[in-house]
């Protein structure tokens, strides 16, 4: 069953398990995990900001900062994964992201990522204003496994 908390807005999507994510016992190597979870968060932004092509045009990024996984069992080759992705927080120049990812009612991995927003060169810059209000809409209240640093 997916970890979600009550409240949160949450992208979805499905995965199938290529032999090349895959190690020789055909189990996900688990740096897989967090580069789905990179593949979950664009697709949260494009439903629930504006599209990441547009923001990246813009010469703004988000760069990743801090990662964190906790595995509770392995998806396999050829498996049908679910990434639900949800917005913990958003501040002046950085957000949060969390994750739950299923294999139907099995969980996989939960974690979350802290993400900055930087220029192209790599300094910092504040998220837009329209773009930090769009983004509270759908934070949670209380965010649930994501510390605010």
């Amino acid at each position: 069953m997916p970890n979600i908390p009550e409240g949160a807005t949450v992208a979805m999507i499905e995965h199938r398990v290529p032999f090349f994510e895959t190690d020789a016992m055909r189990i996900v190597h688990h740096a897989n995990y967090i580069r789905w979870f990179e593949l979950a968060r664009i697709e949260w932004l494009d439903r629930y900001d504006e599209p990441y092509k547009d923001i990246y045009e813009r010469d703004i990024h988000y760069a990743t900062t801090h990662v964190h996984a906790e595995y509770a069992a392995s998806a396999r080759f050829d498996d049908v994964v679910q990434i639900h992705t949800w917005l913990e927080w958003v501040r002046g120049a950085s957000l949060c992201m969390a994750y739950s990812i299923d294999r139907g009612d099995d969980h996989l991995v939960s974690g979350w990522t802290e993400h900055a927003a930087v220029t192209g060169d790599g300094r910092v810059r504040r998220i837009g204003k329209e773009n930090r209000e769009r983004m509270k809409k759908h934070a949670l209240a209380t965010p649930s496994i994501a510390p605010q640093r």
